[in-house]
C-alpha cells in the first residue's frame, strides 16, 4: 500500500473528527513526514479553515457537556491536552462561566444513585465527586450545602 502524503493523511484524520492545530501537527510528526512538508500542509489547512482552534474548542466543550455535566477545570485540562492556546481556552470557557445549574444537575444525578448512603457520608462523597468532575470548589460547597439542607 502506498504511503499517503501529509495532506492526504491530514484529510483522512479530519474525516474521522475535528482536530486542533497542535494535535494535527503531532499526528503528522508521529507519521515521520518531513518538517517542510508538515509546515506546508499545516499552512494550507489553517488558511482554508480546515483547522481552527477556536471552533474546535467550542465544539469540544459543547460535545463534552452534552454527554454529562462537567466543570471548567476538567474542560481546561482536556483542552490543554489537545494543545489549545490558553487565550482561546479562557475565551471559550468564559462564555460558559455560571456553572451553578450544571453542578446542581450533577449533584441531583449523584444523589439519585446514592440514596442509601448515611447523611454524614453524603457531604464528603458528593463534594469529592463534583470536584473530580472539574467544578469550582466554591460552587461545589454552595450546591452541596443546599442539597443537604433539604
Amino acid at each position: 500500500m502506498k504511503k499517503l502524503n501529509s495532506l492526504e493523511y491530514a484529510f483522512f484524520l479530519l474525516k474521522l473528527r475535528d482536530r486542533s492545530v497542535g494535535e494535527m501537527e503531532d499526528k503528522l510528526r508521529r507519521k515521520e513526514y518531513d518538517s517542510k512538508e508538515i509546515a506546508k500542509t499545516m499552512a494550507f489547512l489553517i488558511e482554508k479553515d480546515f483547522l481552527n482552534d477556536e471552533r474546535f474548542a467550542l465544539n469540544f466543550v459543547h460535545f463534552k457537556k452534552s454527554l454529562k455535566p462537567i466543570g471548567k477545570y476538567y474542560l481546561q485540562n482536556k483542552l490543554r491536552q489537545k494543545k489549545i492556546d490558553n487565550e482561546i481556552i479562557e475565551k471559550v470557557l468564559s462564555e460558559n462561566s455560571d456553572q451553578t445549574e450544571e453542578v446542581e444537575d450533577a449533584a441531583n444525578r449523584w444523589l439519585a444513585q446514592n440514596k442509601k448512603l448515611p447523611k454524614e457520608k453524603i457531604y464528603e462523597k458528593l463534594s469529592r465527586y463534583l470536584a473530580s468532575r472539574g467544578f469550582e470548589w466554591e460552587k461545589v460547597k454552595e450546591v452541596v450545602g443546599e442539597k443537604l439542607k433539604k
